[in-house]
């Protein structure tokens, strides 16, 4: 009887664990949003955030709490978060895995923002201008979040894309679009030496599209221009005038010493330019001779050799972002050459010499040699130099 009873019960088989990667696939897992948070139904336990490693919400038949979830050599740690919303419980998750798993001895902290930045500016190979620009721009927008780590602010994704938002809703799109780019910049740049950095906050946002303004001159503000620049001391307007026949930058201008000119063979060397990238152009035989009679009639002489040097402040040159009240702002006559240079049939690679841009990408703008182009965009040039004489009525 024994034994027919054993021979009629069932062998139920043991069942076998789960590999810790199946069972992560059994939890139940909601979407790293506030309002999937907001839309779990009580009593239905334990939830798994999607996306943001080890870190859960237990919805119990009142109440949530968010809990860490994680291995700590092998052992399974459980840790309550401190936390009301999602963004709060990132930051503590971060706050508390760190207090759990030390980092290696020798091992680079997590930098504040003002770390970040400071090591960002000072560590690369940029010119003055940028890195005053990108100081700048953190400094202004963010300053309240200089005292937080770069992997808090990762881990506030909402709050990043709020304040951008807010940013380009005060200060225009062209604002937030260069406190995205910069922001970006910095944090990359110490991501690829901290593995354990999370990406950039700015991948919740969108980098608003500025529209390229239309700022080249027409012929009667080019005259309005010339009405006011000539009545400016002769530092200034010649300085204006050297932007105008050549298209630079502020910067570039700005940095000239009479190191850089050659009157004789009428060539210009750029040597503070964006990229870091010096370049030569011929001179218009116009702004030749516009130098050559400043120099001998009225350039202030100084030991450093700039060739418009500042008459307040001994020893410097004018200051690189030079404003005068009722002139255009000078990077209008860069986009003005390059309108003008098009008007006078210049091919593109010889325009993108003449104004000192990087020629391309592709392997056939790869192959060439701006160096050997100069004397090729000397006639345009020229022509671009007569025009603007005639428009000003320096001809007659």
């Amino acid at each position: 009887m024994r034994q027919d009873q054993a021979s009629q019960a069932k062998v139920i088989p043991l069942r076998k664990p789960g590999t810790p990667a199946e069972e992560e696939k059994q939890k139940k897992v909601v979407g790293a949003t506030q309002a999937a948070i907001d839309g779990l139904p009580a009593g239905s336990g334990e939830w798994k955030v999607k996306g943001v490693l080890g870190l859960v919400v237990w919805c119990g038949a009142r109440k949530r709490a968010f809990r860490l979830v994680r291995r700590v050599h092998g052992r399974l740690v459980k840790r309550t978060l401190a936390a009301e919303s999602l963004a709060e419980a990132k930051r503590e998750a971060i706050r508390v895995w760190k207090s759990l798993v030390p980092p290696p001895p020798g091992a680079e902290p997590i930098p504040t923002l003002a770390e970040a930045l400071e090591a960002y500016i000072s560590s690369k190979n940029l010119a003055a201008r940028t890195r005053e620009d990108y100081a700048a721009t953190i400094r202004r927008y963010l300053a309240d979040w200089f005292a937080r780590p770069l992997d808090a602010l990762a881990a506030d994704r909402a709050g990043f894309r709020r304040r951008m938002l807010e940013v380009e809703r005060r200060h225009g799109r062209a604002t937030a679009a260069l406190l995205i780019r910069t922001y970006r910049a910095i944090h990359n740049w110490h991501r690829k030496v901290l593995p354990d950095l999370p990406e950039s906050p700015t991948t919740a946002c969108e980098t608003p599209r500025v529209k390229a303004r239309d700022w080249a001159m027409s012929d009667d503000e080019l005259r309005a221009w010339w009405k006011r620049v000539r009545t400016l001391p002769a530092v200034k307007r010649v300085w204006y005038l050297t932007a105008l026949f050549t298209g630079a930058r502020a910067g570039s201008v700005t940095a000239l010493r009479w190191e850089d000119i050659d009157l004789e063979r009428r060539l210009v060397r750029f040597r503070v330019v964006k990229g870091d990238r010096p370049y030569v152009i011929p001179m218009a035989d116009r702004l030749a001779a516009v130098l050559a009679d400043y120099r001998a009639r009225e350039w202030m002489e100084n030991r450093e050799g700039w060739i418009f040097p500042s008459p307040l402040r001994g020893g410097e040159p004018l200051h690189a972002r030079i404003k005068t009240r009722g002139v255009a702002p000078p990077h209008r006559l860069r986009h003005s050459m390059r309108t003008r240079l098009a008007e006078a049939g210049a091919p593109p690679d010889l325009a993108r010499v003449a104004l000192g841009h990087s020629l391309g990408q592709n392997v056939s703008e790869r192959y060439i040699t701006t160096s050997l182009l100069v004397e090729a965009v000397r006639p345009f040039i020229n022509d671009v130099a007569e025009k603007y004489a005639e428009i000003l009525g320096w001809n007659s």
